[in-house]
């Protein structure tokens, strides 16, 4: 019999999802961790975590195949409990104009983004006891446009609209659905990395005029897990410096 809470991250071996994945750790979760393809960065993880003191390991999966997550999900059971907590982290982007965008990346975004929160999303609420909580993370590219975001962006609205659509028909379940959109984020793993004169510039738009930490993130997630939030459901927390309040960056700043 399993006594501890668990939470499955998605996405979770590096960048923000490591802070999520660290914070809840510290709130005392059990950590399963469900990575795609980098074994490596989640073995990292996983050690990390243990290091902290808390249970944890990690499932190497395709988050859009229905039949391989139920055999995940099925294993993460037996080893580390139920979970109570399921954070859709896991992300691709295709920074291409739209009349560049090809059909592959197109697919590849949507897939992962929106697919991937929606089969997760399915499979775990069929497991979680009532009192469970859903976070999907989107973005600021949910609620605003930019550049090179053609792929990316509707994804992200997509998330959005079905974090809505959740949390409607599984409130009957006692489950919450709720989610984060990020603004700019600096951190190593972040897309921004690459391109800091970008981030700099998107940064002195925002009214805080900062960009938004892992570790910020990583609290919100803690935030809208735990019983202080237990009004909050079907709703996206905002966390850009104020930006959804400013202009849209033009593709001609965006050179």
């Amino acid at each position: 019999m399993h006594s501890v809470k668990t939470a499955l991250i998605t996405g979770g071996s590096r960048g923000v999802g490591l802070h999520m994945a660290r914070e809840l750790a510290q709130q005392g979760y059990a950590i399963a961790l469900l990575v795609r393809s980098d074994r490596e960065a989640a073995q990292r993880a996983v050690s990390q975590l243990q290091q902290q003191g808390a249970d944890a390991a990690f499932w190497q999966v395709d988050i859009t195949d229905r039949h391989a997550v139920q055999q995940v999900l099925a294993q993460v059971v037996q080893t580390l409990g139920t979970p109570c907590l399921l954070v859709n982290n896991a992300g691709a982007t295709a920074a291409a104009p739209l009349l560049e965008l090809s059909d592959h990346q197109w697919q590849q975004v949507l897939h992962t983004q929106l697919t991937g929160t929606f089969v997760m999303s399915v499979e775990t609420v069929r497991l979680m006891a009532p009192g469970g909580v859903i976070i999907n993370i989107a973005g600021a590219s949910a609620h605003r446009c930019y550049p090179n975001a053609g792929a990316f962006g509707p994804s992200k609205a997509g998330v959005v609209n079905l974090t809505a659509q959740m949390s409607i028909e599984w409130a009957s379940r006692g489950i919450r659905v709720c989610g984060i959109s990020p603004g700019p984020i600096r951190d190593s793993d972040s897309h921004w990395a690459t391109d800091e004169p970008l981030l700099a510039q998107e940064v002195a738009r925002l009214p805080l005029q900062r960009p938004v930490s892992g570790d910020e993130v990583a609290r919100s997630v803690a935030f809208l897990a735990s019983d202080a939030a237990a009004s909050f459901t079907g709703q996206m927390l905002i966390l850009d410096s104020g930006g959804l309040n400013t202009w849209y960056m033009t593709e001609q700043e965006a050179r």
